[in-house]
């Protein structure tokens, strides 16, 4: 049995989908706070649990009856913005939430938890990063990631192994947040060809959701070097706001133009966050499949712009 955290959410019901492909026996838990678009085939292929992650006695009698050998867990706030307006629950959440599950799923006889960390961890650093460069985040959703990650590294033992995957920027179809692609998406889908963006010059590892539950499946069965093991689930090619409105433009054959709202500045923002995912390939021979461009254009046909 599978169980994910957060299964209804952006990367959850992309996961969810491709493991009920495979027939796999699954299980969702999902307190239903941020629900993706068009997902009724998931909901009637797979039994989901209305539950928050912060509700230990709710979790733990779950788990004693569902007996999950793997855990993924993906249940978070992660848009930034909300994060910032409120940092108690952002805690709360990411931090209380994790300890319920890796609580949970231990007193279940779990042998595999699948963390979602983030690359936010990482210090403002503009090489690329590995598994080995040095943290240090920038804003409360990266210490929240981060204090997750010493919450699995404090309990993983042998027979109880823990995979913190350090997700870069996704991007792909039935989004839960107003991160920079759907914003782009939202406007374009409005008739605007002139789009309001905040700094449009920092430079991120985008990875279709596609290829993220494809690692995360890998993950699941892959003899790991350790019982606590942080791999980056990322694509190691970067590309800044400014580029992917080229891209786009190109696509759709108009001519997008930038105009700069300072309202949508972030306080801090860093300039380049850009992943290897060696450590990742050579665990479980994985690599990621979209390129940018075949993504966007996905995603502009899924939208009913292109």
């Amino acid at each position: 049995m599978i169980v994910i955290t957060g299964g209804l959410g952006f990367i959850g019901n992309e996961l969810a989908r491709q493991l009920i492909r495979q027939n796999k026996p699954l299980a969702i838990v999902d307190n239903r706070n941020r629900v993706a678009p068009a997902i009724d085939d998931i909901l009637v292929s797979a039994a989901c649990y209305e539950i928050d992650i912060v509700d230990f006695p709710a979790l733990d009698a779950l788990f004693q009856v569902l007996k999950p050998e793997i855990v993924v867990h993906l249940a978070a706030i992660h848009f930034i913005p909300e994060c910032n307006e409120n940092p108690e629950r952002t805690l709360r959440i990411n931090v209380e939430g994790t300890s319920s599950i890796v609580r949970a799923a231990k007193h279940a006889g779990t042998k595999r938890i699948i963390f979602a960390s983030s690359g936010a961890v990482y210090d403002d650093l503009s090489g690329m990063l590995t598994e080995e460069s040095s943290i240090l985040p920038v804003d409360i959703y990266g210490y929240s990631k981060l204090f997750g990650e010493g919450i699995c590294r404090l309990n993983a033992r042998a027979d109880f192994e823990i995979v913190a995957c350090r997700l870069f920027n996704n991007y792909g179809p039935r989004e839960t947040n107003a991160h920079i692609i759907p914003e782009i998406m939202k406007q374009l889908r409005n008739g605007n060809d002139l789009l309001h963006l905040g700094n449009i010059k920092p430079i991120r590892d985008y990875i279709h959701t596609w290829d993220t539950a494809q690692a995360i499946m890998r993950i699941m069965t892959a003899e790991l070097p350790n019982a606590f093991t942080p791999v980056n689930i990322c694509t190691g090619t970067g590309y800044a706001v400014e580029n992917l409105i080229g891209i786009i433009s190109q696509l759709l054959n108009r001519d997008i133009r930038i105009e700069i709202d300072s309202n949508r500045l972030r306080k801090v923002d860093k300039m380049v966050q850009l992943g290897s995912f060696e450590r990742l390939q050579k665990i479980t021979g994985w690599e990621p499949k979209w390129e940018i461009a075949p993504g966007l254009r996905d995603l502009l046909v899924y939208e009913g712009i292109a």
